[in-house]
């Protein structure tokens, strides 16, 4: 896989970005561009041929297109497919390399003092996956949301946009964000405590945050509260004990931490769409 290598200030300027829908059966364009062409797919995938090497780019992929190579669909997309575009230029000079960062330390190129500022090396993988695909989706849609009425969008855009690469740099170097580092804490604990009572005053005293950036850190890594996933992990073991053993459901209910088996057969049926007998009935059936 090729990297772009970059000296960062300044950075990459974005000249525009939109979000297009290509229905099943249509190919990209076949152009060559003197800028930078970032695409992101939300849904579905592309099938892009750049300098003679063909690409499918998945949901949650994306592929940066270097100026001076052409670049076109070499396939009809097979189901509907949404995708993020964005086209930048480069204020410095750039090279294609083969071998990208491993280290995030090693960005730091040479410290600033009071009259100079510090230099950085990126280096962006020219085609990836992205892992946190939430937070770099709510990136673009901020990014494309910004009102065109206003003097200063391109400006408030191209904060976002540096904020995206800042991030594709953090993936490639495979550092967790603060937010991901606290929700691997949070499911940690819920794993290692689901069959206790659990209250957000317990999460919050383990891992010494506030209830509520907790719970804001989950929604946005993971697309749920603390007590959602806790009760989602608590149905997902019960489900082991009632596929894998004859216990009582009142007993497995206590099993997972719930101590009513009312209330646990209750949010069972809510999570899952049918009770812990039904499920039982079913998964013997099949066996």
């Amino acid at each position: 896989m090729s990297y772009i290598e970059m000296m960062v200030p300044p950075f990459p300027t974005l000249i525009m970005g939109g979000y297009a829908v290509f229905e099943k059966g249509t190919r990209h364009f076949r152009r060559t561009f003197t800028v930078f062409d970032l695409i992101y797919v939300k849904h579905g995938e592309l099938f892009i041929t750049e300098d003679d090497i063909p690409y499918t780019v998945g949901e949650g992929q994306y592929i940066i297109l270097v100026p001076g190579f052409e670049h076109f669909g070499h396939k009809g997309c097979c189901v509907k497919t949404e995708y993020y575009w964005l086209h930048f230029s480069m204020p410095n000079h750039y090279d294609l390399v083969e071998d990208g960062i491993d280290n995030w330390a090693d960005i730091l190129l040479s410290e600033g003092d009071m009259e100079t500022p510090s230099a950085y090396r990126f280096c962006l993988p020219c085609f990836g996956e992205i892992e946190n695909m939430k937070f770099v989706e709510n990136i673009f849609d901020n990014l494309m949301s910004i009102s065109h009425q206003t003097p200063d969008y391109q400006l408030r855009q191209q904060l976002y946009f540096q904020e995206f690469l800042l991030h594709l740099q953090k993936e490639a170097c495979k550092i967790p964000s603060a937010a991901e580092r606290v929700v691997e804490e949070t499911v940690k604990f819920i794993k290692d405590h689901y069959k206790e009572e659990l209250k957000m005053e317990h999460l919050s005293n383990a891992l010494h945050f506030h209830p509520d950036y907790i719970t804001r850190c989950m929604q946005k890594i993971i697309g749920m509260t603390p007590n959602n996933y806790l009760n989602q992990y608590r149905m997902n073991e019960a489900k082991k004990l009632l596929a894998m053993t004859d216990e009582k459901v009142a007993n497995i209910s206590q099993e997972v931490g719930i101590m009513d088996a009312t209330y646990f057969s209750k949010l069972f049926k809510r999570l899952e769409g049918l009770s812990p007998y039904e499920y039982r009935r079913i998964i013997l059936r099949k066996k």
